[in-house]
């Protein structure tokens, strides 16, 4: 009898893999770089339950992921698991090994129902356990340790732990080669998860005990609920192989027209014994229609109806698409706080908010995280809300205590940026006074000075806070750029940065507001003015200082050292470190950033009679690696985060 193809089914299944595979071997080619995870489905439950849990979402979900599992949860729910049936490239690669295993003849019979393929089941759900729970506690996604598709798209270049990968990969290809569906039957955490869907009921029952709980000022019972859950669908599926409750549409078997050939369990990617149920409500069914394809007698049928056989092929595409959309449209807080007397004030009607899009340093949960504990000790501020997509804020403070002006301050870096020194001829720069709106955060300001570097004639600027931002430029005196150049170069609608491996393009939203030129400056002040946040890195070591508070027993001297990279911004970068590794020598006194005329030097005060040139020169600065001491008070060696080349010497008094 000629074999039936399900194409409605291949169609999605094969066109997902090879979609798959084009684009992670498109972006290999053009050394572009690819969102592999971007419609990942259980990627989006973990960061929705980060959210549920500690108010945060993982810094790498984004609300189109959130969609898919939503969407994904919903339906199981109605109509089985779409997702594993039609979409899930795991799946796929699955059963083709499978396929490969039955035709050599290598295919070991784990018998559907025994005992060691109802225990085996409880694996996934241990699995599932362990991911949710470290990724609940870190909201940091802890699938992508050993998630062997994470780790085949991204090249193991991942953030994967290589043994956990190597361990899921032998999983998934060695396993599903000798044992039919062996990951998504025994492995998947996913699947648990789609099992526990059709358990919906522990879901409901698990949100009730949550609520009570909360209500009785209970913290941190995810843990036990998160346990719980696991456990008892673990315990159903061991014991039952069935679904409860959900989902509303089953396989329906005409038991009359049957004519019992068996063709629809030996066409079944699970192998459900679907000869023996009228409605077939095995936990493992996905609704993927082998079954109902496989029947000459028209015996097997989606819901009991003709007219619904392409129903889970056409609502698979429409849930794919209203996820799609939803990610779009719909954005979930990455964070969302409230702290002090947040409950007090709102309860008074005394929150108000101050909401900001554009801030383009807001773009993970870590850089959230660290403007809500700069928030969080603000005066009169008492809760914050961050979306990454639309790089948006939304403050809640009380207005007694601050105003929208204050916010906009503390929001606000400012910057001093230098492009190049002036010849040694030109003894004076020409000043030019600006006023911008829309530079409300620092990358705003370091795509804005990205894009005023293309004026070759400014030699640097300033950038102050003010309504709008106090911008001072320092230019060439016989070619200062014009109201209408700046005003080209500053509203740009986006800035086209090509680099070495690809072309990066970032938004901008500026708008020029006033011009005017504004006298002369030397060129010595310039320099003085561009040191000044150099400057400010100086550090002195208060625990040195005591300890050799007798200046006659501890004579002071200063080592002086031509250090002009330190004007590159990467450079500085490493100086706290260079401070850090500072701390730990005795008789080091301070470490200061000066100006020798135009020359950076770095000056070391030291104990004269504890260090001499010779030492400091190759104890310091070419020392082979350096202790760093960590804030926990712990210390960490590194290498060298700054590269020395002209060696100083001590000052002549």
């Amino acid at each position: 009898m000629k074999r039936k193809q399900n194409y409605p089914r291949l169609l999605l299944q094969w066109g997902v893999f090879v979609a798959i595979v084009l684009t992670v071997g498109w972006a290999a080619v053009s050394e572009q770089t690819v969102d592999v995870e971007k419609y990942c489905p259980f990627g989006g439950l973990q960061a929705f339950g980060t959210f549920l849990i500690n108010n945060s979402l993982a810094c790498s979900m984004s609300m189109v992921q959130i969609a898919m599992g939503l969407v994904l949860a919903v339906g199981v729910i109605f109509f089985s698991k779409l997702f594993c049936g039609y979409l899930c490239p795991l799946g796929t690669l699955g059963e083709a090994m499978g396929r490969v295993g039955q035709k050599l003849r290598l295919q070991i019979n784990i018998v559907p129902g025994g005992i060691a393929d109802r225990l085996l089941r409880g694996v996934k759900y241990a699995l599932l356990f362990t991911i949710l729970y470290n990724t609940f506690l870190t909201s940091e996604l802890f699938c992508k340790k050993l998630d062997p598709y994470y780790a085949m798209a991204t090249g193991f270049l991942g953030e994967i732990v290589v043994w956990m990968t190597v361990v899921t990969l032998c999983l998934l290809f060695v396993g599903g080669f000798f044992v039919k569906m062996f990951w998504c039957k025994y492995i998947c955490p996913l699947g648990a998860a789609s099992n526990i869907f059709k358990y919906f009921f522990l879901l409901i029952i698990a949100g009730l005990v949550a609520w009570i709980l909360g209500l009785l000022g209970l913290e941190s019972v995810w843990v036990w609920i998160l346990a719980a859950v696991c456990v008892s669908a673990a315990l159903l599926e061991i014991f039952t192989l069935r679904s409860w409750g959900a989902p509303t549409m089953t396989i329906v078997r005409d038991d009359d027209a049957c004519n019992g050939c068996g063709l629809c369990q030996k066409r079944c990617p699970y192998s459900i014994a679907v000869p023996d149920l009228t409605k077939v409500r095995h936990i493992d069914c996905t609704l993927c229609g082998e079954c109902v394809s496989s029947c000459h007698a028209d015996a097997l049928q989606v819901g009991g109806k003709h007219s619904m056989r392409y129903v889970p092929f056409v609502m698979t595409v429409v849930l794919f698409v209203i996820a799609v959309v939803l990610g779009q449209t719909v954005e979930l807080p990455t964070i969302d706080l409230k702290w002090g007397n947040y409950e007090q004030l709102e309860s008074e009607n005394r929150v108000k908010s101050y909401s900001l899009d554009g801030l383009q340093s807001i773009k993970c949960y870590g850089s959230s995280s660290a403007l809500a504990m700069k928030m969080e000790k603000m005066q009169g501020v008492v809760g914050l809300k961050t979306f990454v997509r639309r790089h948006g804020v939304e403050i809640f403070y009380d207005e007694r205590l601050t105003d929208t002006v204050k916010l906009k301050r503390a929001l606000f870096t400012p910057m001093t940026r230098k492009y190049k020194n002036p010849t040694a001829e030109m003894t004076e720069l020409k000043v030019v006074k600006l006023g911008v709106e829309g530079l409300h955060d620092r990358m705003d300001l370091v795509y804005f000075g990205m894009a005023l570097q293309r004026v070759k004639s400014i030699y640097g600027f300033t950038a102050e806070f003010s309504c709008p931002v106090d911008v001072t430029l320092y230019c060439a005196p016989d070619a200062v750029p014009d109201e209408d150049t700046l005003r080209e170069v500053i509203e740009a609608e986006e800035l086209v940065f090509p680099t070495k491996t690809e072309t990066k393009v970032f938004p901008m939203h500026n708008e020029l507001r006033s011009y005017r030129e504004e006298g002369v400056v030397s060129s010595q002040e310039f320099s003085e003015v561009m040191f000044r946040e150099i400057k400010a890195l100086s550090g002195r070591y208060s625990k040195h200082i005591a300890a050799c508070s007798d200046e006659e027993k501890y004579p002071r001297a200063i080592y002086e050292l031509e250090y002009k990279a330190i004007e590159h911004v990467p450079v500085r970068g490493g100086f706290p470190y260079f401070k850090s590794f500072l701390s730990g020598k005795e008789g080091i006194l301070s470490v200061d950033l000066a100006l020798k005329g135009t020359m950076p030097v770095i000056r070391l005060t030291y104990v004269s009679t504890m260090w001499d040139d010779a030492r400091i020169w190759k104890e310091i600065f070419n020392a082979p690696s350096w202790t760093i001491h960590m804030v926990d008070g712990t210390t960490k060696e590194m290498p060298p985060k700054m590269k020395f080349v002209k060696e100083g010497h001590t000052l002549s008094e």
